[in-house]
């Protein structure tokens, strides 16, 4: 068995590994990153089309004017753009121009608040909106096919952190990559020093062997198993595979099992959802008078498959279906063709277009099932209600030798975001060297 020693292994080697790594090493740290995928990124993952078409099958919009972000962004020198087109309601009127969509939203939203005791949103609404059913659909749909998350689970006090936490960024306002998320994996990849760093992809991690001040993870890789050695560790792995049964693919073993952890991991839920991504000789939408994607824009409805759809780019011909919560759990385990299948459909129900038409301009579509990955088991974290501790639980360190990062241990509000998981590896980060600076004084 090959073996590989170093002062920190960072398992797992999406946004909140890359930046744990990447600050261990400037504090001088020989850092083991280990990754089971053959690619950087996570739940980030960005494709090209051989036309240089950019298809993002994970993360795709940066909301708001995180700090965390625009640091990064600085340093590579990337350009965001900003998303600025119309939005529309597709409704028993067909398409509808909505002036000031979230104008449906402030009713569901109201009283939104951490004070008194936690309840469900579901609940909320049925306080919030009395009767006003337009206004609690408006409610549900938000949380579920924006949020992915299910009305009566999740925690109207997360909810509040999370709305607060998005204000103070602007979160309002929506912002892309131009060149492509992964651009933003790139600035962090090469900003690792290889004399410090050593990033083992296609390494999948079976086990994590530990006791006070020293780490073995066991991996296994292209050329056979691997054992990491080090004095801590950094776990950054996806709430869903930190979730999953012992015996399911993708699932680690910790010897002693984390039973710490339990209480948190059993109070938080992965969302499920769906995208796909469409792409078309042209924009036939225009050509069919569909004005509400003119330039850029965003469609609702209630669709059953896929209710939300957005042009990612002014003069691109693709669109971005989502499908989330409920709708997302239908879609995931079936095949590229049923989806790509049902997204015909709900264009064709929201646009009033022949099947025949979108058929023939359609030249592929892209999708990634992240609720069946077994390195992923959902797309990001949402809290349950009376789990407002649990984020705080699973960030916290054990005997100074297993330490959490990843977008599912930002208690501030941050979770399910990009943001988030840098945050989460700079602050693992700097509790590993905490606890070393400790040790050596």
């Amino acid at each position: 068995m090959k073996q590989v020693n170093a002062d920190v292994v960072v398992i797992g080697a999406g946004l909140a590994g890359l930046t744990a790594a990447r600050e261990l090493a400037a504090a001088g740290k020989r850092v083991a990153l280990v990754e089971a995928r053959d690619r950087v990124g996570g739940r980030i993952w960005t494709v090209r089309t051989l036309g240089g078409q950019v298809v993002e099958l994970g993360a795709e919009f940066v909301h708001g004017r995180p700090p965390e972000i625009a640091e990064i962004a600085r340093e590579g020198k990337l350009q965001l753009e900003e998303s600025s087109g119309a939005r529309f309601i597709y409704g028993v009127n067909g398409l509808e121009s909505s002036d000031d969509f979230f104008a449906g939203l402030r009713d569901a939203l109201a009283g939104l608040s951490e004070d008194g005791p936690d309840q469900s949103f579901a609940r909320h609404l049925d306080v919030a909106c009395g009767g006003n059913d337009e206004a609690k659909l408006f409610g549900l749909e938000f949380v579920e096919d924006i949020q992915g998350a299910l009305a009566e689970r999740i925690s109207v006090h997360s909810m509040a952190r999370s709305r607060k936490a998005s204000a103070a960024v602007e979160g309002w306002r929506s912002f892309r990559l131009t060149q492509g998320f992964d651009t933003l994996l790139k600035v962090m990849v090469n900003a690792l020093p290889a004399a410090l760093v050593s990033l083992h992809l296609g390494h999948v991690v079976s086990q994590v062997r530990w006791s006070a001040g020293q780490v073995k993870v066991l991996a296994l890789g292209a050329e056979g198993e691997v054992e990491f050695t080090a004095d801590a560790a950094v776990v950054t792995l996806p709430l869903g595979v930190l979730q999953a049964a012992a015996g399911d693919e993708g699932a680690v073993q910790f010897e002693p099992a984390l039973d710490k952890k339990l209480g948190a991991l059993a109070a938080l839920y992965m969302g499920q959802t769906m995208r796909v991504t469409m792409i078309f000789r042209e924009r036939w939408w225009e050509a069919k008078g569909a004005d509400a994607f003119r330039g850029q824009g965003t469609v609702y409805s209630n669709e059953d498959w896929f209710p939300t759809w957005w042009t990612p780019q002014q003069k691109s011909a693709v669109l971005v279906g989502w499908s989330a919560s409920r709708r997302g759990e239908r879609l995931s385990g079936r095949s590229d063709r049923f989806i790509g299948e049902k997204a015909v459909e709900s264009l064709v129900r929201i646009f009033s277009v022949p099947t025949q038409i979108i058929a023939a301009k359609l030249l592929s579509w892209h999708v990634h099932d992240w609720q069946t990955d077994p390195f992923a088991r959902g797309s990001f974290s949402y809290v349950s209600v009376n789990g407002g501790n649990a984020q705080a639980e699973l960030a916290e360190p054990l005997a100074g030798t297993l330490f959490f990062a990843g977008e599912a241990t930002m208690s501030d509000g941050n979770h399910a975001s990009v943001q988030g998981a840098i945050a989460s590896g700079k602050r693992a980060a700097r509790e590993v060297i905490a606890v070393f600076k400790g040790v050596c004084s």
